[in-house]
């Protein structure tokens, strides 16, 4: 079984050079993958919660001291009572994780590694596909998940229950069994006990079609993903309509799942149709209610995601050689030279300006004095088709006696182009 989960590890790119913090529980799924990846010779680390919901789990806590003692393996525990209104499920789930994550810090890893198998698998797909999910959750468990900091690797997806069961009457290693797995009150305890057997009945091969069931779906989701991603990346969460209307609609409905991700908005599949039908309808600008207080918002070219509550943004003022934030999005400077690529600046003359300079949000009746003449700028805005919700949000950069000097990313003013000759200093501005 080991050079089968070695192989299983290796086929999906799982390369393992640091510690693993194994969660052992002191099941049989658990002691046995400690014992595989002993035997293969890996740095680990074994991380015990003790839930102290059964009266067995003082004598389990005390077991996997000894066991990591008698392995010469470093431990931990977190003796974790369950306090409050919370599902208990939801919330030992959060504090096991946040606790292996703890671990990892303190053996400078960032590997968990879970014993999940084939079984598990089945009843998570079957569930799924009961209660209804996308392309990701239909594929049931991953064999990895990576958020960019914590990486949870699950060895055991290629390997059976039975297996895992006769794996340790061969190293005759001890386990604990929880009697509520034997009992019909879960979902998942059901499937397990009367709905998987038919089915192993019905297909020799069943547990192999489960995995290749995984596989395929997570790699198809994947690739989705990705192109999702690269879509949004693009152009900052913003759904560009014309480009939008042209993709293919699982690659349409997967945008829409990441943008509500993004903004932890609660989503299923009704809530994606409907946008869907909604980014897919005439122009004109119009909004869509979502839920935990956010609408999305369809202007002009582009749809994006805003929320209800009003956004104060305050003034600031700049000075030579100083730097300031705006909007917790831009960096603004003025200095005698840009010495970073990709910004967007304006060339002033010191001795033309009126210090300190102002950034600032719209006002009511704002003008520019431009090239072309005095514009207000709400037609200014109206021309470049920009959203009313993203009006407010652009910076307005004037003098001391409040002349629009650059109305940011959209149009310099007259007198800064009649700078531009004796210009000596920059405006610069960066986008974080």
């Amino acid at each position: 079984m080991e050079k089968r989960v070695l192989s299983f590890l290796k086929d999906n790119n799982i390369n393992i050079n640091k510690p693993i913090v194994v969660a052992v529980s002191g099941g049989a799924d658990s002691i046995a993958l400690l014992n595989i990846l002993y035997n293969l010779k890996y740095n680990i680390v074994i991380a015990h919660v003790n839930h102290h919901m059964r009266l067995q789990s003082e004598e389990e806590e005390q077991y996997i001291i000894k066991l990591a003692n008698k392995l010469n393996i470093p431990y931990e525990i977190l003796e974790y009572h369950f306090e409050g209104n919370d599902n208990f499920h939801n919330a030992s789930h959060n504090a096991r994780y946040k606790f292996f994550r703890l671990v990892c810090d303190k053996y400078n890893t960032n590997l968990i590694a879970t014993a999940h198998h084939l079984d598990d698998q089945a009843e998570t797909i079957l569930m799924k596909l009961m209660e209804g999910s996308n392309l990701y959750g239909y594929g049931g468990i991953s064999i990895c998940n990576d958020d960019g900091n914590y990486q949870i690797i699950r060895p055991l997806l290629c390997v059976s229950k039975k297996e895992l069961y006769n794996y340790c009457d061969l190293y005759d290693l001890k386990y604990y069994e929880d009697s509520s797995n034997h009992e019909d009150h879960y979902l998942r305890n059901r499937l397990r006990h009367h709905i998987i057997p038919l089915l192993k009945n019905e297909c020799n091969d069943f547990y192999s079609k489960i995995l290749e069931y995984s596989i395929q779906l997570k790699e198809a989701f994947n690739y989705i993903r990705n192109e999702s991603k690269i879509f949004l990346d693009k152009y900052d969460n913003k759904i560009k309509l014309d480009e939008f209307k042209a993709l293919d609609v699982a690659l349409r409905k997967d945008i829409i799942s990441l943008l509500l991700e993004r903004y932890n908005i609660r989503k299923n599949n009704d809530i994606i149709n409907d946008i869907n039908n909604f980014l897919l309808d005439t122009n004109g600008t119009k909004s869509l209610i979502l839920a935990s207080n956010n609408k999305l918002i369809r202007s002009y070219d582009y749809a994006f995601i805003s929320t209800n509550e009003k956004q104060t943004i305050e003034e600031v003022t700049l000075n030579f050689d100083e730097s300031i934030i705006y909007n917790n999005k831009y960096k603004f400077s003025i200095t005698k030279n840009i010495t970073s690529n990709g910004v967007k600046y304006i060339k002033l003359c010191y001795n033309k300006l009126v210090f300190p300079i102002h950034i600032r949000p719209r006002k009511n009746g704002d003008e520019i004095d431009s090239i072309s003449g005095t514009k207000k700028l709400s037609r200014v805005f109206i021309d470049s088709k920009v959203s009313k919700e993203i009006r407010d949000l652009i910076p307005i950069i004037t003098d001391n006696d409040d002349n629009i000097l650059w109305v940011y990313d959209y149009i310099k003013s007259k007198d800064v182009f009649s700078q531009r000759d004796n210009a000596d200093i920059y405006l610069v501005c960066e986008e974080f």
